[in-house]
């Protein structure tokens, strides 16, 4: 029995790395036509534009890996339907659950790999392929700082300058502390405020709250509804340069940042949905065995499924698979549900559906 079940195995391995592989290879030539004038355009070497294909990999491995999953499923139950072994297994006792269990052993074993790949590869990665992107073929300065918290910025000889966090378009900061020093080295004033917006070329902050140290010790405390922020930055600059992107966090690291995002009171609800996601996505691989098992099974004695068809079906089911992760994903990130319900509620949907094909496989 465990030769059958090892056979099973090996055979869907097999078929699920060559799906990978070309879905991959298709992946990256349609990606390296459309950067290739781009990258052109800045006199490129070769080695650095492949460099920066080479660290996208992990990435891309992740996106279509569910991909992979369902079109190998189909395929392979499809084949051993077309040789008769699926037919030989159940003469010899062998239930659908049994002749499944191979499938969802390596299905698991693929999702296992998608949570680590995403926990702490895919970050470092996306890191690595910014940095060639930016600075290397760009020719664009480095990063003020590669660490995501606490943005700490000179201002002129005698002001500091932290921030707690931008958003996403770089138009708006949170958590301004403004810090002035007079000699000798002696602090003078502390702005704190809430937000800062980008406002007709220059940085204006909301609900400022000004600490003056005088001469004597005593602090005067005054509050302002805006104050203008002489900030050397643009809203380009903070994008492309301090904008937390979650998928160059490890998802510790981002439930670190998440946490401390609530800590100082701020909405970290668009990470939080980030964070599901992965976790969820990292799911799908085994959520589409399943489902591509259950959907082959069911045309078990019948005509087996061509090689086209199974194509033609993972394209449909994978293109609703997407569509759906993608409007919970949006849901999430704009408060319609709660974030770990629209980052799950792709992959459990397509778990119930699959699960319930399966157990009424006959």
């Amino acid at each position: 029995m465990k030769k059958i079940y090892w056979y099973i195995f090996g055979k869907f391995s097999r078929i699920f790395l060559l799906c990978l592989s070309l879905v991959l290879t298709i992946y990256l030539v349609v990606d390296f036509f459309e950067k290739l004038r781009k990258f052109l355009k800045y006199d490129a070497e070769l080695s650095l534009i492949l460099s920066f294909f080479a660290c996208r990999i992990p990435e891309i491995m992740f996106l279509l890996s569910p991909l992979a999953a369902l079109m190998a499923s189909i395929l392979t139950v499809g084949g051993l339907n077309r040789t008769r072994e699926i037919t030989a297994m159940r003469s010899c006792g062998l239930s659908f659950y049994q002749i499944a269990w191979p499938f969802l052993a390596f299905g698991l074993l693929v999702s296992v790999v998608c949570l680590t790949l995403t926990a702490v590869f895919i970050p470092l990665a996306a890191i690595k392929a910014e940095y060639v992107q930016s600075v290397l073929i760009q020719q664009k300065p480095e990063a003020l700082l590669s660490e995501p918290d606490r943005i700490w910025l000179r201002v002129g000889q005698k002001e500091l300058l932290r921030i707690d966090s931008v958003e996403q378009d770089g138009n708006q900061v949170a958590g301004i502390h403004q810090y002035t020093l007079s000699e000798p080295f002696r602090l003078s004033e502390i702005v704190e405020a809430r937000t800062a917006l980008f406002f007709k070329g220059e940085w204006r902050m909301e609900d400022v709250v000004q600490r003056r140290v005088k001469e004597d010790g005593r602090i005067e405390v005054i509050e302002q509804p805006s104050r203008m922020v002489s900030l050397p930055l643009t809203p380009e600059d903070l994008q492309n340069w301090l904008s937390r992107s979650p998928q160059q966090m490890s998802l510790f690291r981002l439930y670190e940042y998440i946490q401390r995002m609530r800590q100082d009171g701020h909405n970290p609800q668009r990470y939080e949905t980030d964070y599901w996601a992965r976790v969820a996505y990292a799911m799908a691989p085994l959520v589409m065995t399943l489902l591509g098992v259950s959907i082959s099974l069911r045309e078990t004695g019948g005509r087996s499924v061509g090689a086209a068809k199974g194509v033609g079906q993972t394209l449909a089911i994978g293109f609703l698979f997407w569509a759906t992760h993608s409007v919970g994903i949006v849901l999430g990130q704009n408060g319609a549900v709660m974030p770990v319900v629209g980052s799950w509620i792709a992959t459990m949907m397509f778990f119930l559906i699959g699960a319930n094909l399966f157990l009424r496989l006959k």
